[in-house]
């Protein structure tokens, strides 16, 4: 479902119509019932809501996926934090019984950030267990602690390469960057404001946009040597400023028209 945010980035706007966003949907092969149907499902999940317009509709991004998409768009103009001395953390035991509530549990707190640093112990920079709907309503048999582990940098360092497996992300961003900055160099003339446009910049920029979710905001200090997402956030900067104005342009067209 990244699609969707992203062709509320390239539009920039907070609210899209319905029918432009269908239509751009359909660039991308989606028939105009199938459209519709993601919009209803991602309006179900909480992740858009629909705002009434005269006869029509439009669409705000929400939740959760409103916030990620957020965070997309700050990319690595937030500022580092610093090292508190202390991660807080979420310590879990969940039988077997409840498998559903602890990987739902799981699933909602990697999604908010935290990094898992063994079974049952969820880490993270800042108490986040507010936001956490899987906590709203445990089952008698889970037994959950809320604390925080202090440790030095360099056990910290280690911890965190841990909990966000930092080596295999580490990877993945380099490979990113290789790719954006090949397909930067091979482009033969600037990208004209059409359909065709639209789809090779989703293709080059969905991906690692979205793996950039995945990237811990974590003080310098325990970050690998050589950490290569501010190099990616370059590349994807680069293909922005290139492909950028001429999606932009074809995805207002097509909204104005609406």
């Amino acid at each position: 479902m990244s699609l969707v945010p992203f062709l509320f980035g390239v539009a920039q706007r907070a609210e899209l119509p319905g029918v432009g966003l269908t239509r751009l949907l359909g660039d991308f092969g989606l028939s105009e019932a199938a459209a519709r149907a993601l919009l209803l499902r991602m309006r179900q999940e909480g992740q858009v809501e629909s705002i009434r317009r005269g006869r029509g509709a439009g669409y705000r991004l929400a939740g959760e996926y409103g916030r990620r998409f957020d965070r997309v768009r700050a990319g690595d103009r937030a500022a580092q934090p610093e090292w508190p001395g202390s991660f807080h953390a979420l310590l879990y035991q969940v039988p077997e019984s409840s498998r559903a509530f602890r990987d739902a549990l799981r699933r909602a707190a990697v999604g908010l950030g935290y990094g898992q640093l063994q079974q049952g112990v969820l880490i993270a920079l800042e108490d986040r267990t507010a936001q956490l709907g899987a906590l709203a309503d445990p089952p008698a048999d889970a037994q959950l602690f809320v604390t925080r582990l202090a440790m030095d940098a360099a056990d910290a360092a280690r911890a965190a390469r841990i909990a966000w497996d930092l080596d295999e992300l580490g990877r993945t961003y380099a490979e990113h960057t290789e790719t954006l900055n090949a397909a930067l160099a091979e482009l033969a003339a600037p990208p004209e404001p059409c359909a065709e446009t639209l789809l090779r910049y989703s293709d080059l920029l969905k991906t690692p946009m979205t793996e950039t979710l995945r990237s811990p905001r974590l003080p310098d200090a325990l970050l690998p040597d050589g950490w290569p997402v501010p190099a990616l956030w370059r590349a994807i900067g680069e293909v922005q400023r290139v492909y950028g104005p001429a999606a932009s342009a074809y995805v207002t067209a097509v909204l104005d028209a609406s």
